[in-house]
This record gives structure tokens, C-alpha cells and sequence, in this order.
């Protein structure tokens, strides 16, 4: 008994079940159209709200002790039931109006998927048609410009050839010439150096002469003032003396007396 007059809180929410069901029971909204979609999901928004009024006086009923908050919650249990069962009915067609958004919205996706997957498979298929004519196209072109090359560049090498031919040819030519130069220069060179080596020898030549000349006359002058001076010593009459005496000094027979040239 204790228990149930504890209870007694959640009596207005159950007279306001009361009326809830009551009112719910005459609606009859057309959820097809956005009024009566607009009606029936305010109408659920109501009914959350008591359903929220009723969690609230639970949690209160329930804060005195623990055996009456069980008491509170299997109450409220009960008397959420009916809430439950009007937002559970109430909601399902417009679950179903969601549900068919969605499917509708999702077939949409899919098809523009399916339909964008197959553009993207038929424009890789043509870009590889493409690719492959062009691949075969540039075969082609590059075979025949295998071709012109071939061409050119035999003929490019018979020209390199004859050129490279020519100018050996040219080359032996000039050193044949550059050679016979170089040698006559040599012959030239060495005939100059011939004569100035002749003119050379004989300069030396004469010069040891006339200093062989210079030096006899200068010996024949300084004998002769040296044969004057004996004479002079000896006195005349002594001629073939003084000639004797000066070739003992000449000859070095007299000790310690040379002559002086």
C-alpha cells in the first residue's frame, strides 16, 4: 500500500495518457501530403515531449530510495508502454515515407553511378582503341623513318667517306710538299752553315796568321835591339860573337838571362 501511494506522482501522467490516447484516437492526418506530414510529425513531437515530462517526475519519484526508484521505474515502464505504442504507430508511415525517400534516393545514386561507371568503361575503352591506333600509327611512321634514315645516313657516309679520302689525299699532298720544303730549307741552312763555318775557319785562320806574322816581327825587332846592344858590349869587329851570344839567350844556354819580347 506504501508502494502505491508513493505512486501516486505519475496519477497526472496518467490522466494525461488518458487524454493523449483520447486525441490520438481521432486523428487521422493524411501523411501522403506535407500538411498532414507536417501535422502527424508534430503531433509526435508532442508526445515526446510528455514521454519526456514523465522521465523527468521518474527521476525525481526515484531519488528517495532505491526500492522505490525500482518500484518508480517498472511504474514508469508500464506507463511509457502506451507512449511507446502511439509514437511507435504514428512514426511507422512516416518511417515508410523516409524509408522510400532514401530507396528512392539511393536507386537515383545508383543508377547515376551505374550510368557514371559506364561512361568511365566506354571512354577508357575508346581512349584505348586510341591509344592503340596511335601506338600502330607511330610503328608505322617510325618503320618508315627508319627507312629515310637508313637512306640518309648511307648516303651521309659515302659523302664522309669520299671527304675523309679526299682529305688524306690533300693532307699527303701537303706533307709531300711541307717535307720538301723542310728539306730544302735544311740544304740551305746547312750550306749557310757551311760557309759561315768556312768563313769562320779561314777568319781563324787568317787571324792566327797575322798574329803568327805580327808575333815573328815583334820577336825579329826585339832580337835585333838585343843583338845591337851586344854588339855595342862587344865591340867591333865582334859581329859573329854577338850572334852567338844571342842565340845561347834564345836558346836558354845562359842561366838566369832570358829576353823579354
Amino acid at each position: 500500500m506504501t508502494e502505491e501511494l508513493n505512486l501516486t506522482v505519475f496519477n497526472p501522467i496518467q490522466a494525461l495518457i488518458a487524454e493523449v490516447q483520447q486525441q490520438d484516437a481521432l486523428m487521422e492526418p493524411d501523411y501522403t501530403t506535407p500538411e498532414g506530414e507536417k501535422e502527424l510529425r508534430a503531433w509526435v513531437r508532442i508526445i515526446k515531449g510528455h514521454r519526456a515530462s514523465l522521465e523527468k517526475v521518474r527521476v525525481i519519484a526515484k531519488a528517495n530510495a532505491l526500492e522505490y526508484g525500482r518500484a518508480v521505474d517498472a511504474k514508469a515502464k508500464e506507463l511509457k508502454a502506451p507512449f511507446d505504442k502511439i509514437i511507435d504507430a504514428r512514426m511507422k508511415p512516416l518511417d515508410d515515407i523516409e524509408n522510400a525517400k532514401r530507396a528512392a534516393a539511393e536507386a537515383i545514386v545508383e543508377a547515376e553511378r551505374v550510368a557514371a561507371a559506364k561512361a568511365e568503361a566506354d571512354r577508357l575503352a575508346d581512349l584505348e582503341r586510341r591509344e592503340k591506333e596511335a601506338a600502330a600509327k607511330e610503328a608505322e611512321l617510325k618503320a618508315a623513318q627508319a627507312k629515310i634514315d637508313a637512306v640518309e645516313n648511307a648516303r651521309i657516309q659515302a659523302i664522309r667517306e669520299k671527304n675523309i679520302a679526299a682529305e688524306a689525299a690533300e693532307n699527303a699532298r701537303k706533307e709531300a710538299e711541307a717535307k720538301a720544303v723542310r728539306a730544302e730549307q735544311q740544304r740551305i741552312a746547312d750550306e749557310l752553315s757551311q760557309r759561315a763555318e768556312n768563313e769562320l775557319q779561314a777568319k781563324i785562320a787568317a787571324d792566327k796568321e797575322a798574329e803568327r806574322v805580327a808575333d815573328k816581327q815583334h820577336r825579329a825587332d826585339v832580337e835585333s835591339e838585343a843583338m845591337t846592344a851586344i854588339g855595342r858590349i862587344v865591340g867591333p869587329g865582334g859581329a859573329e860573337l854577338s850572334i852567338r851570344i844571342l842565340a845561347a839567350i834564345i836558346d836558354g844556354k845562359i842561366p838566369n838571362v832570358k829576353i823579354v819580347y
